[in-house]
């Protein structure tokens, strides 16, 4: 098997990730959740606006929040509800490192390595990148539960409020100010008072 023929197959991989929902969402009663790579997309996004404010690496933050959840494509997107009851016998970063056991070996140690400075942040011992792209996920999850807040589900008050208390960046703390005054529309609804 070619060098391509492994990368083609560890993308279709990742590609799952457009088809699974972000079971969390489920609970809240939202029909049609978010897909993971929807809200990696976004997580990306919001990794590269908060380390250019707060004078981190932004392509190195942005990559770190669009690989995040690489591992989700094998494990799945378990839930809090569900961590709660399941012995998860390999970390994201194990997971990942057999993910891309067969890729090309400096790719392979790219994305290994991406996901691990990613998890770093969950400890003491991280960069500023990881903590940027640690607070795009959380404040990400925010602005999601606010979209889905302003499309009427009623029950994302408990997802708001669990994610205020997880930023920790100073940027990611304004942005969250800001996310929770403003209403999702409004970058549209300026367009009519124009």
């Amino acid at each position: 098997m070619s060098e391509a023929d492994k990368i083609v197959e560890f993308v279709y991989e990742v590609g799952q990730l457009k088809r699974l929902p972000r079971a969390g969402w489920l609970f809240a009663g939202v029909q049609n959740p978010e897909s993971v790579a929807a809200h990696s997309f976004r997580v990306g996004v919001l990794a590269y606006a908060i380390a250019v404010q707060e004078g981190a690496n932004p392509d190195r933050a942005a990559t770190l929040g669009l690989f995040h959840d690489v591992p989700e494509a094998r494990i799945g997107d378990i839930p809090y509800v569900g961590k709660l009851y399941l012995d998860v016998k390999m970390p994201p970063e194990e997971v990942a490192r057999d993910q891309v056991k067969n890729l090309p070996a400096p790719l392979a140690a790219h994305i290994e390595a991406l996901v691990a400075e990613h998890e770093s942040a969950k400890g003491d011992d991280h960069t500023p990148e990881a903590r940027c792209s640690r607070d795009a996920d959380k404040l990400e999850l925010l602005l999601q539960a606010r979209e889905y807040q302003a499309a009427g589900v009623t029950k994302m008050e408990r997802f708001i409020q669990t994610m205020q208390g997880s930023v920790v960046t100073d940027t990611g703390k304004a942005l969250m100010d800001s996310a929770l005054r403003i209403v999702p529309s409004e970058w549209w609804e300026a367009f009519g008072r124009r």
